[in-house]
């Protein structure tokens, strides 16, 4: 499985948590004057502003920004410009041209936010879209590999708990074997239970009580330098 996109979300605020600094983010992205991006985050010179997204304990967990930028300058320019500076201070890239114009990101020291550019030719201009979030969609408590660097996600919901899906991708140095051997315990331990194992693929349960509530499978798999991690859950 290669990189997933974000889907994009709306914005949601949840509960009584909201408060005056959540409001003054809103008022500010609706006039352009703040965008949901980190302030650090690195914004394309001459860039403007086409669509921005966001979302805030909303369907999908933590904090979600969807921004899409327009520029004149051509894919390559675009693509080396995000390529370099999402790989120095504080952000580093942990892959990249999965698909063709994806970068894929996270902070160097924090664990998040993460998240994707992707560089594409329109009919007049470059459009970059920008994906970011603080959290992953995958069940709560899942365990994540350690060390293991994220490298895309995706996530849907068509119609409450029955209709979600998530679709997580981690990289790692680590073997096989020792990635194997990891979610074999860690999925065994807790509310979680693996189901089957076949081959690369382990399926787990998450239970309540002896009645399994979610689930889906970790497929782990060599990549040209590092050990894929794709997890699908349900």
């Amino acid at each position: 499985m290669g990189v997933l996109a974000g889907c994009a979300v709306v914005l949601v605020l949840g509960g009584a948590g909201a408060g005056f600094g959540i409001y003054s983010l809103i008022q500010g992205v609706k006039n352009y004057s703040t965008t949901c991006l980190p302030s650090d985050f690195p914004r394309y010179p001459g860039s403007t502003v086409a669509d921005e997204i966001f979302g805030v304990y909303d369907v999908y967990p933590g904090f979600t920004c969807h921004m899409v930028l327009e520029s004149n300058d051509d894919t390559a320019t675009v693509t080396t410009f995000y390529t370099s500076k999402l790989n120095t201070g504080s952000w580093q890239v942990t892959l990249t041209g999965d698909p063709a114009g994806t970068i894929v990101f996270q902070p160097a020291r924090n664990a998040s936010p993460f998240g994707t550019v992707q560089v594409a030719s329109a009919s007049t201009h470059t459009e970059i879209t920008i994906d970011t979030y603080t959290s992953t969609c995958l069940l709560t408590g899942f365990p994540h590999y350690p060390g293991a660097k994220f490298a895309g996600q995706s996530f849907d919901v068509t119609g409450g708990d029955t209709g979600r899906s998530c679709h997580v991708a981690f990289l790692t140095t680590d073997s096989i074997n020792a990635v194997m051997s990891f979610y074999k315990a860690n999925l065994n331990a807790g509310d979680y239970r693996v189901w089957s194992i076949a081959g690369d693929q382990i399926e787990f349960r998450l239970l309540r009580g002896y009645k399994p509530i979610a689930g889906g499978t970790v497929t782990i798999s060599p990549g040209d330098d590092r050990t894929k991690i794709n997890v699908a859950s349900t």
